[in-house]
């Protein structure tokens, strides 16, 4: 057996560039998989050590008014409570140095950070906040992108309209807060002394609290007992937020992206086996002779199926040699990007043994099962059959239907015609390798449709909302004073009062623990010109609606309930008021997508506020992001002359900017993926090229004799490569067109995010510009190999 073995080495190093193809093949697809492999565990490892790291509390409410210490004490006494802590969380503006301008900033403080309970904020630098020494703290992932001075330097906070400075005395990381895009404003802490100094409230605006044996159930249901007994207290409750301790609340949708880049590398991985098929195919072709030589001096079916398939073991054991230390880094870096848009800590570098064990049986398994059957069918060739050079891998040219239309074509060069001809002289290998550039073709289509998808979507309900910027007022303000006086300013083309607003909801009749469900409301006028909301069911507002409401599709799904049905409306100590659902809409704003559109004039006398609203929506006359940011800064000096307090102002191309920054990270990854399955399929053309050009090196050398030169030798071959990827691509429309929907449905149901389809036609030209490259550069290695190929060489080849 050494003398069989020596001629499977003599194989593979004989044909090293063919070689080299099938081992990079599959050492992409086993990198796939180990990189994502490798990154699912890393972050989900790593989001929970964060997650048990911070004490999570298991309830987090945001408060209507404020509660003092012995009311947080009185909460931890409650039943079904384990611990309480009380916490400040408001906005303010500040700015870097006294020359800047005014921007909005978020502001925490605890009572006590050496004394933390739940939700810790630890120390990365510096010191806590202390009025001892009139410092604060900034979150450490605000720092570059906010332009904060290091610790030492001096920022100001506006106070009774007046800088405030305070000194950076610390850098922290609070688990709550996430970096840029996910958020437009950085975090500062300090603690509740420095609030007086700020003119801060310093009682609590959000209580935090801990219950045993957590559940979601059992979390909803305290929740409701908290803000029952808050409420005889006249404090409201604004929304409530529960955490698992040991899951991170953005944990499912890391799995189902995690899924979905998972899928698509076993994709990768099943691709590059394709390469194995046509290459074994060929060998046994080739070598048909050389088994029938074998069986005549005694060799076994078995024994000689083992030589090949030692052959294809040892593609696998170098694709793992490639593949695994790559798939390790590849895996190691993805999942530190990805934590670190979350706030999540990374772990230092290491190959973790489940990958490994992933890498290792999809290197050596997946080839050798995908080689099994051409193997078996060529070594089972009669000894007859192979010494007369028939049988397996041999057949004639003319003989199918299409071989037939080819060779009736006129008209065309003789180099493109014999290009076309030679093309499809192996339907099956090309069937094969058409298989891997039409799936990346599809799939760089359908994650193109993706991309644009999310972005029309949140186009059309930006286009929908109709705003361009928007005024939060502290406090609510009589309408038919604050619209004039932002109707004066200029670039404004008309601005129209809203209110804002959260509370609760329930279903008619629904009473007890986990019935009630948290709202964001929109009052909005009668007469508003602005909102075209995106209706999936139902109506609009129409001329004497009163209690009448659009309620977001998802919070009606999670209630239940439909256009006709009643629900029950609470704002805080306001008290309750029965409305009937009109319409039901397609809105991705609020919190979880829990937003509901009510008369204004009839909700502000609900609450007591007949003829006033708390926000300007606004439309310019400009609506380019430069003007639109002209007029937010306008208002905003405007207002604080006039001594109007503001809890923010925003614009939709900043709103829609960001937003779209968020999408923008799946779609890196799904292009990544995309971009290793496109490598795949350029390799198995290159591959299916370098074998012809073994197949076809007698051909090459009558050419040759007969006067043809290296130009014309290799254009036949990049023009096969060429017809391939173009071919290619036109396969893979229609299949982008009629899968990319369920795509972008499948992708919007694991990002929470119901976008609604769009096909990109752009996305179609720039994959054709992107495989015409891939063919010339897949095709041109084989058709150098071409050229360089002697007459004496040729015909003495066997």
């Amino acid at each position: 057996m050494n003398v069989a073995f020596r001629k499977v080495w003599r194989d593979l190093w004989n044909n090293k560039g063919r070689t080299l193809l099938v081992v990079l093949s599959i050492g992409v697809g086993v990198l796939a998989v180990g990189m994502i492999t490798a990154s699912n565990a890393l972050i989900s490892r790593q989001m929970t050590v964060s997650q048990e790291a911070s004490r999570p509390s298991n309830i987090i409410m945001s408060l209507g008014g404020t509660i003092d210490e012995d009311t947080v004490h009185g909460i931890a006494r409650l039943p079904g409570v384990v611990n309480a802590e009380g916490v400040v969380n408001s906005g303010l503006r500040w700015k870097p140095t006294l020359e800047a301008e005014w921007k909005d900033a978020g502001l925490i403080a605890r009572a006590d950070y050496n004394a933390q309970i739940f939700d810790l904020i630890t120390l990365r630098q510096g010191a806590l906040p202390s009025s001892a020494n009139n410092t604060i703290a900034v979150e450490f992932n605000h720092i570059t992108p906010f332009n904060v001075p290091p610790i030492g330097g001096t920022i100001y906070f506006e106070v009774n309209k007046k800088p405030k400075a305070i000194k950076i005395g610390g850098i922290v990381r609070d688990s709550g807060q996430f970096p840029p895009p996910f958020t437009d404003q950085p975090m500062f802490y300090a603690d509740r002394d420095t609030l007086r100094l700020l003119d801060r409230v310093h009682n609590f605006n959000q209580l935090r609290v801990s219950i045993p044996n957590y559940t979601k159930k059992q979390a909803d249901d305290t929740a409701d007992v908290i803000e029952e007994r808050l409420k005889k207290m006249s404090v409201g409750v604004g929304f409530v937020q529960t955490q698992a301790p040991d899951r991170h609340v953005l944990q499912d949708m890391f799995d189902g992206v995690g899924l979905i880049l998972s899928v698509m590398a076993v994709m990768s991985l099943g691709l590059s086996t394709i390469l194995v098929i046509n290459t074994i195919n060929a060998v046994i072709a080739q070598q048909i002779p050389q088994i029938g030589i074998m069986k005549i001096v005694g060799g076994l079916n078995d024994q000689i199926a083992q030589l090949y398939l030692a052959g294809v073991a040892v593609y696998g054991v170098l694709s793992l040699i490639i593949s695994v230390p790559i798939g390790a880094l590849g895996g190691y870096y993805l999942s530190s990007w990805m934590l670190n848009f979350i706030n999540v800590p990374t772990s230092s570098f290491e190959i973790l043994s489940t990958s490994l064990l992933y890498q290792t049986g999809a290197g050596l398994i997946t080839p050798l099962l995908a080689a099994l059957y051409p193997i078996i069918q060529g070594v089972s060739i009669s000894v007859r059959q192979a010494i007369s050079a028939y049988g397996v891998g041999t057949g004639r040219y003319g003989g199918g239907i299409v071989d037939q239309l080819l060779g009736n074509l006129r008209g065309l060069p003789r180099m493109a015609i014999l290009s076309l001809r030679n093309t499809f002289r192996r339907m099956g290998r090309v069937a094969l390798t058409e298989l891997t550039l039409v799936t990346a073709g599809a799939l760089f289509m359908m994650v193109s449709s993706t991309n644009y998808s999310f972005s029309s979507t949140i186009a059309d309900i930006w286009k929908g909302f109709g705003f361009d910027v928007l005024v939060g007022f502290r406090d609510y303000q009589r309408t038919d004073e604050v619209v004039p006086m932002i109707e004066s300013r200029p670039n404004i083309e008309r601005a129209e009062m809203w209110i804002w607003a959260t509370g609760k909801v329930n279903v008619v009749g629904a009473t007890g623990p986990g019935t009630k469900y948290e709202i964001f409301l929109r009052g909005i006028p009668q007469d508003t010109v602005l909102l075209k909301p995106n209706l999936t069911a139902g109506r609009g507002f129409e001329p004497g609606d009163t209690h009448a409401m659009l309620l977001n599709q998802k919070l009606a799904g999670k209630m239940g309930i439909g256009v006709g049905d009643k629900i029950v409306l609470e704002v805080g100590d306001s008290g309750k008021s029965t409305w009937t659902i009109v319409g039901l809409i397609f809105d991705i704003t609020g919190r979880d997508q829990n937003t509901g559109y009510f008369d204004r004039d009839t909700l502000s006398a609900d609450l007591g506020q007949s003829g006033r609203a708390t926000v300007a929506e606004i439309k310019t006359k400009i609506s380019t992001p430069e003007a639109q940011a002209t007029v937010e800064k306008d208002l905003r000096d405007y207002f604080k002359e006039k001594g109007v307090s503001l809890s923010f102002t925003t614009n939709s191309s900043k709103d829609r900017e960001m937003a779209e920054a968020q999408f923008g990270i799946l779609i890196t990854l799904l292009l990544i993926m995309t971009f290793l399955i496109a490598i795949v399929g350029s390799f198995g053309l290159s591959g299916t090229l370098s074998i012809n050009v073994l197949e076809r090196r007698r051909e090459i050398g009558v050419m040759r004799a007969v006067g043809a030169s290296s130009g014309d030798v290799a254009l036949i071959f990049m023009g096969e490569g060429l017809l391939l990827g173009v071919l290619s691509w036109i396969q893979a429309i229609p299949i982008s067109l009629l899968a990319g929907q369920y795509f972008v449905q499948a992708i919007g149901t694991v990002i929470n995010f119901p976008a609604q389809y769009h096909n990109s036609v752009s996305g179609i030209w720039i994959w054709l510009i992107l495989v015409v490259v891939l063919s010339l550069v897949a095709s041109w290695l084989p058709a150098r190999r071409a050229t360089q190929i002697s007459v004496q060489q040729s015909l003495a080849y066997e």
